[in-house]
Parts: C-alpha cells; sequence; structure tokens
C-alpha cells in the first residue's frame, strides 16, 4: 500500500487582527515598552513637563501625561495607522534621525495590545480632541477641555492576549523596570520635569531645570548628586559630557551606569565596559562604577535603527566612540578628592530605589554654595606625551603620629586626621614601582633575583592554566619559571622583594589569587597588582616611626595614592570639624 504524500499548507495572507497581535508582540513585550515609546513621543513632541502613572505594574494602567505640541484633531486617528509617523518622509531621513520615536508600528502595536484612549489638544485648538480605541479600532470620538498636550492611557495591557501576559514579571518587578527607565530618561534629559508614580505613590520627581546634577540628585540622593565629578571630552568627532562617580561611589552592579547616544537611553556592552575600564584598580571587588553620560557624534557616524526597541545602537567606529569614554572618565577621576570618612555609603538598590531618609542633622545643614570652602588636595602637574598638560592629586602634608592595630597609620593633615591601610599603601607603592621598572627598561633584562638553589613547585590543574596564561607577563616581571614534567614547574628566579618566605607555596598562593583576578582588566597590571600584594607589608605587622614615615612619603609619590592596584582604598580622612562635633566643641 502505498503512503500518501503529504500536501505542504498553503501560503495565505494572515487575516489583519492576527497580524496585528503578532506585530504587536514584536513591538510590545512589556509594560516598559509602552512607557518607552510614549516617553519618545512625548519628547518628540517638545514637551517639558512629563508625568508618568502606572496600575498594577502597567498591566492595569499606564498613563502619560504631556505638555508637547499635540496631535491636530484630523490626525488623531491617522497615528494609530501602520507605518503612520511625523519623524521621517523619505528613505533619505534614516540616515539623518533627529528624534527618538520614528517607527511607524508604535501606536498601532498598543493599541492592538491593550484599549487605548488618546486625549490631545495642539495650541490651535480650542479644546482637546479624544478617540477611544478597542481592537485598534476607533469607537469613540468626542472633544473636551483641556491644556496643551497629550494623555495617552493605556488599560488591560496584554488582556486579550493571555499568552503573552503570563510571560511577564510580576507587578513589582514590572513596575520596578519601568522605574529604571523612567529614571534613566530624566537624566537623560535634566531640562523636562518627570513625575513618575506607582499604584498611586510618588517614586520619582525631577525640578526639570536643565541642571544634571539636580536630576541626578532626585534619582540617588542629594549626597551622591553633590559627590559627582563633570566629565567633558571631546576628540575625534565625539564629545562627552555629564557626570561620573568618585572610586568611593560605587554600587553593587551596573545598572547605575547610563549611556545615552545623541539623546537616546541605549544599552551598550563596549560603551559600559570602557566606563568600567576608566575604574580599573579604584574600585573594590564586585562593585562598580556610577556615570550618566551624553554622547554626542555625527548621524552619518550612528545607526539608530537596528532594534526593534530602540535600545541599541550601532556606530561606524565603534573603537573611536569606547576611547573617547574612557579617556573622559580617567580625565574626571584625575581630579578626584580622597574618600572622607563616612559611616553611609550609596544606597544598595539600583536605579529608581528611593534613599533612605536623612539624618535631622544633614538634612538641616546649609546647601554648598552657604558653606565654608573645604581644604581640597594640591594639584601636581605632569607633562603628557604630546604636550598638553595633567594633572595628577597628590597627597597633602601628613605628619605621622603612630600606628593603630599594626594595621593604620595614622597622620595628622591640615584639615584632620587621616588613617592609612598600611598593606593597601604599600601595594599601590610597589605597584607603581613594577610598572616603573618595566617603563625605564623595555626591551632589557628585568630585575629579579636569582635563586642559589631552583625552587620545585608542584601546581594542581587550575594553577598551572593559570600560570601558562600569564608566564610571559609574570617573566616580564622578574620571574624565571621552566616545566619540569607533569604538573611541576622550576622557580629560578623572583622578583626582587617578593620576600624569603617559601617560594613555592608564594607562586600557588599567586596563582590561585591570578586566576580569581577580575577587578584589572589588562594582563600585565593584573600580573603587577597580585605580585605587588603578595611582596607588599602585611597587616599586623609593627613598623617603626621611620618605616611609616618613608611609607606615607612613598604613597605621595604615586600615580594614584588613594587606592591600591585592586581598587581598596589606602586612606581616609577624619575632618577637624567632625571630631569637634564628637567632643561637643561645635
Amino acid at each position: 500500500m502505498t503512503t500518501p504524500v503529504a500536501r505542504p499548507p498553503r501560503i495565505r495572507v494572515l487575516a489583519a487582527e492576527v497580524a496585528a497581535r503578532i506585530a504587536a508582540g514584536e513591538v510590545i513585550e512589556r509594560p516598559v515598552s509602552v512607557v518607552r515609546e510614549l516617553l519618545d513621543n512625548a519628547i518628540d513632541a517638545g514637551a517639558s513637563r512629563i508625568a508618568v502613572e502606572i496600575a498594577d505594574g502597567g498591566l492595569t494602567l499606564i498613563r502619560v501625561t504631556d505638555d508637547g505640541r499635540g496631535i491636530p484633531p484630523d490626525q488623531l486617528e491617522l497615528a494609530f495607522e501602520r507605518h503612520a509617523t511625523s519623524k521621517i518622509g523619505v528613505l533619505d531621513d534614516l540616515a539623518h534621525v533627529h528624534t527618538l520615536g520614528f517607527r511607524g508600528e508604535a501606536l498601532p502595536s498598543i493599541a492592538a495590545a491593550a484599549d487605548v484612549e488618546i486625549a490631545s489638544r495642539a495650541a490651535s485648538e480650542p479644546v482637546a480632541a479624544v478617540a477611544v480605541l478597542v481592537d485598534a479600532q476607533v469607537v469613540r470620538r468626542t472633544s473636551r477641555p483641556g491644556p496643551v498636550g497629550t494623555v495617552f492611557s493605556v488599560r488591560d495591557l496584554f488582556g486579550r492576549l493571555p499568552a503573552r501576559r503570563k510571560f511577564l514579571g510580576s507587578p513589582q518587578a514590572e513596575a520596578r523596570q519601568i522605574a529604571v527607565l523612567v529614571s534613566h530618561y530624566a537624566l537623560a534629559y535634566p531640562e523636562i520635569s518627570f513625575q513618575f508614580s506607582s499604584n498611586e505613590r510618588r517614586a520619582l520627581s525631577t525640578s526639570g531645570d536643565g541642571d544634571l546634577r539636580h536630576a541626578f540628585a532626585a534619582v540617588y540622593g542629594a549626597e551622591s548628586g553633590a559627590a559627582m565629578l563633570d566629565v567633558g571630552h571631546e576628540e575625534e568627532g565625539v564629545r562627552v559630557t555629564g557626570l561620573g562617580g568618585p572610586p568611593s561611589l560605587h554600587r553593587g552592579n551596573r545598572a547605575a551606569i547610563s549611556v545615552f547616544v545623541n539623546g537616546r537611553w541605549v544599552q551598550s556592552r563596549p560603551l559600559v565596559f570602557a566606563i568600567v575600564d576608566a575604574y580599573q584598580g579604584q574600585l573594590p571587588i564586585g562593585r562598580h562604577p556610577i556615570a550618566a553620560l551624553s554622547i554626542s557624534v555625527a548621524d552619518e557616524e550612528v545607526d539608530v535603527n537596528v532594534h526593534p526597541a530602540k535600545a541599541e545602537v550601532r556606530f561606524r567606529d565603534e573603537r573611536v566612540v569606547a576611547r573617547a569614554v574612557r579617556h573622559a572618565i580617567v580625565g574626571a577621576l584625575e581630579g578626584a578628592r580622597v574618600a572622607n570618612w563616612s559611616a553611609d555609603r550609596l544606597p544598595a538598590g539600583g536605579l529608581g530605589a528611593s534613599p533612605p531618609a536623612a539624618p535631622l542633622s544633614v538634612r538641616m545643614t546649609p546647601p554648598p554654595a552657604l558653606r565654608a570652602p573645604e581644604p581640597v588636595q594640591s594639584r601636581l602637574e605632569l607633562p603628557r606625551a604630546n604636550g598638553a598638560i595633567s594633572q595628577r592629586e597628590v597627597l597633602p602634608l601628613l605628619r605621622v603620629v603612630g600606628q593603630m592595630g599594626a594595621t593604620y597609620v595614622v597622620a595628622e593633615g591640615p584639615d584632620g586626621m587621616y588613617l592609612i591601610d598600611q598593606h593597601a599603601a604599600h601595594e599601590r607603592v610597589v605597584f607603581d614601582r613594577i610598572r616603573a621598572r618595566r617603563d625605564a627598561s623595555e626591551g632589557s633584562s628585568r630585575p629579579s633575583q636569582p635563586l642559589l638553589e631552583p625552587v620545585l613547585a608542584e601546581l594542581d590543574p587550575v594553577q598551572s592554566a593559570v600560570l601558562e596564561e600569564y608566564l610571559v607577563h609574570l617573566g616580564s616581571l622578574g620571574f624565571e619559571i621552566e616545566p619540569f614534567g607533569e604538573g611541576t614547574y622550576l622557580l629560578r628566579a623572583a622578583p626582587t622583594g617578593i620576600g624569603d618566605r617559601d617560594l613555592g607555596q608564594a607562586l600557588r598562593g599567586l596563582l590561585d589569587q591570578l586566576g580569581a583576578e577580575r577587578r584589572v582588566t589588562d594582563p600585565f597590571e593584573r600580573a603587577a597588582a597580585t605580585v605587588a600584594c603578595h611582596g607588599s607589608v602585611r597587616a599586623g605587622t609593627a613598623l617603626a616611626m621611620e618605616e611609616m614615615r618613608r611609607l606615607v612619603d612613598d604613597l605621595g609619590a604615586t600615580t594614584a595614592p588613594r587606592t591600591c592596584p585592586h581598587g581598596r582604598p589606602t586612606l581616609v580622612h577624619v575632618g577637624t570639624e567632625a571630631i569637634e562635633r564628637q567632643f561637643g566643641r561645635r
């Protein structure tokens, strides 16, 4: 019996309502997608005030109100037609997009995924035109009094698409994503006043006065806003402006890094990596910097039409942009001050998290403009290879008083007391000496200490792999290591100052630490930082007064005296006023 051949299914055009639901799912993935589209439209309409209200994470209600130009009554229905837009007209416009929302699927997709009401009044109209849409069809058209601008209400999102709704997170998780989005937009557009409320509870409010530092303070808190460093740099047609956090401010994740390209908030791994790399060796392990950077490039250098959610862009030369970003942050960090003693750090939450209420004494403190000038550290001008002048921060004049707990050097400065971590400080000194030796002896033999008898070191497979990975860099630091059978190596020379301890054990410990090291990205500097750690004076070691003085002097001569190469602070400052307050003198 012959098995009948199955006929392939017929190709047919989908019904309009089915195609609309599919397209809606491609553009509108979750509530935050709706908010982003509506924020883009409000900003493109020239709004100076934008209010975002949500209920149940945006599933029950999303309402975005703006005071922009509005939509004329005769164009209200047209805005919900496929491929209808006021942003582009001809093909060449795609290469010169100066707006945030330019796709023609956004509003039709929202209307296909939810019930929509739009009330919009143009300045030339006496009242606002109102349209109610169900299943992407206008079911009611009317007018009512209202201010110039647009109110866009979205209800019961994905109510008719249960398959889409079941893949969403909890209402709280969806609300958090929207809070993150609005916070990023508030930082991207400090000249716009943003209000955000969830379940009738206000979560964010910015003044819209155009000061990025004020917008940043509204998101992260006043103390963080005041501590941020100004960023301003331009090279090769790339202009980078904004705020970068000092090394004393950091987070447990990268959510506090905001990157805007020509006004768009984008999620760019290369640019975020460039920012993180600029903080190399200045942050503790597992911590990430804070930054809000605006990047301006020519239209032809960036493609903004590469991601359906407009979350990514593509640069013609990504390396040029990343290099400009890194240089901008490095330049800002050169003027960072030593971290002050503080019992409180930045809140642990991500963007949109409400900072804890400051104590009354802090809230009653006058603003910076009304306070007496604070003492600042001197700066040393260092010539660069290209002739430009670089300012390097140096330590103030310190007088060593003594040692605490055989771990911290106590010193007096012109503006208070300094506690210096002797291990972290010596680590920075040794690290800079290693780098200086490399630069001074490029191409010649490395300074090392030959051993009278080779040391046999047995390594496990992981340690062996790490050794093979860093063998060249360890050699440039002064190690002479050669294989001697499976899992066994001969150590014939070690860097000067590595110590006279069991060198086999020291090598194994160094490799373990080097294999786990992720805070320093450059391979040589990663090896150098690890060697510096092993060759530095340990906590719990008693030091003579002359040793402590020499350590402080050597630390002041380093390139980055406030942190060790792994990012831990070398010293903290306790101001004179803080001490006097503790003793009731103020």
